[in-house]
């Protein structure tokens, strides 16, 4: 019982997040109660079959708690959110990378991106035509458009135009921004589950997190957040070189869709009060202010 009032309690600090990205783009509980329920039964399948059990609905009622009536009619309909395609990425971060790995629009060895003229008849190395060879479903304009306006292009006085970043960020909330939400939370879960089994010491994947154990000085901070940009770009940079040299285009031969993530955490001291403790305490009533 500690044990599961423990979980539940971590479980409840990790939706505070997801709580507020829902909230703030006009996502409702009851929406979000749906989904979950039908998550809890494609969760229960994977459960019943890692124990090598027939996914039945009398088995998924039992594991997941639901009737056998919900579970029918949440596994009869589709779920809210569309599952993420693995090669579903925005146009911009594509052009990006085809920009900083493919010749002739990158100076090899050395990885430099070229300058670019946006069109010209006496060269291939112009962005219309990294669009149409790297992103032929995007219109090379409007793609221009959004890399200035996002930053990650210049565009200098003699019309060339220069990659200043490797990485495309929108400038507002939009439909490839969602996916990547789901896409990043669900990579990173799924490490942690695979972690977490009695496999994990032969299977186990790479996770490792480095902590300021004293905090890291006010004063400081700024330059902290710049130390780490470097490096763990440059990081990253090495494995996409390392993935791009090792790709097998056009092969048959199987694959493993894998890659590697990282990020920059910043805590608030209040987020410990979730501390497991808290879920054995009773629970306490929401205190509402008196409306004036």
């Amino acid at each position: 019982m500690a044990l599961k009032s423990s979980l539940l309690a971590a479980v409840r600090h990790m939706l505070i997040p997801i709580a507020r990205i829902l909230i703030r783009n006009g996502v409702t509980y009851s929406d979000f109660d749906e989904v979950v329920r039908h998550a809890y039964a494609k969760a229960g399948e994977s459960v019943l079959r890692e124990r090598n059990f027939k996914a039945s609905l009398a088995r998924l009622s039992v594991v997941c708690g639901l009737s056998r009536r919900e579970l029918e009619r949440v596994m009869g309909t589709l779920p809210q959110v569309n599952a993420p395609s693995l090669s579903d990425t925005h146009p911009a971060a594509r052009a990006l990378h085809a920009w900083h790995t493919k010749p002739p629009f990158v100076l090899l060895p050395v990885g430099v991106p070229m300058e670019l003229d946006y069109d010209a008849s006496d060269t291939k190395a112009t962005f219309v035509e990294l669009v149409r060879t790297h992103v032929p479903d995007a219109d090379p304009s409007a793609l221009l458009t959004t890399l200035i306006t996002c930053g990650a292009v210049r565009q200098d006085e003699r019309g060339r135009l220069h990659a200043v970043s490797r990485t495309f960020v929108a400038a507002e909330l939009n439909e490839e921004q969602v996916k990547h939400i789901g896409r990043a939370a669900r990579r990173f879960l799924d490490t942690v589950d695979v972690n977490l089994t009695a496999e994990s010491r032969k299977i186990g994947r790479f996770e490792r997190v480095v902590t300021a154990d004293n905090g890291v000085p006010v004063k400081r901070y700024d330059e902290f957040v710049a130390y780490i940009r470097s490096t763990m770009q440059k990081t990253l940079e090495d494995i996409d070189e390392w993935i791009t040299a090792n790709s097998m285009v056009d092969s048959d031969e199987p694959v493993m869709w894998t890659g590697v993530g990282m990020y920059h955490w910043l805590e608030n001291p209040e987020d410990f009060d979730y501390e497991l403790r808290d879920a054995l305490d009773e629970a306490k009533p929401l205190q509402v202010a008196p409306s004036s």
